[in-house]
């Protein structure tokens, strides 16, 4: 009986909350989160994250750092879509040492290079002594 009022229970604060708005932008974050863990399996299994991870850098830099430098520019999609699929190297030489990144067109489908920037240019960056806020 107290499982059967548990539920009553829930359904009416989802419903409640629903009539507010929260239900929906817990949902909304809810779809953002399994987007994000699908794309972050996309990254690994195509290799990203060996060099790369959200919030720390490895060999090369951080993506929440690289979404904080571009974050202003118009042309950052479409800059870091080529820079994935060509490869290069050079704007991260304080973080990477020099590392060179491979280009990844003839292995990473455009669709998911496309996915994987924009999931880079949606994190937020934390305050640390890397990012002069």
């Amino acid at each position: 009986m107290i499982r059967f009022g548990y539920v009553i229970f829930i359904a009416g604060a989802f419903i409640i909350l629903a009539s507010c708005g929260v239900a929906n932008e817990t949902s909304l974050k809810i779809s953002q989160d399994k987007m994000s863990i699908e794309t972050l399996s996309i990254a690994r299994q195509n290799g990203c994250l060996n060099c790369h991870n959200t919030t720390s850098s490895i060999i090369g830099p951080a993506w929440d750092l690289v979404s904080e430098r571009y974050k202003n520019s118009p042309e950052a999609r479409a800059y870091l879509i080529n820079k994935v699929k060509k490869g290069g190297n050079g704007a991260w030489n304080d973080i990477t040492g020099g590392a060179i990144m491979p280009a990844h067109e003839t292995r990473v489908s455009a669709a998911h290079i496309e996915r994987i920037v924009d999931f880079i240019l949606s994190l937020k960056a934390e305050p640390t002594d890397s990012i002069k806020q």
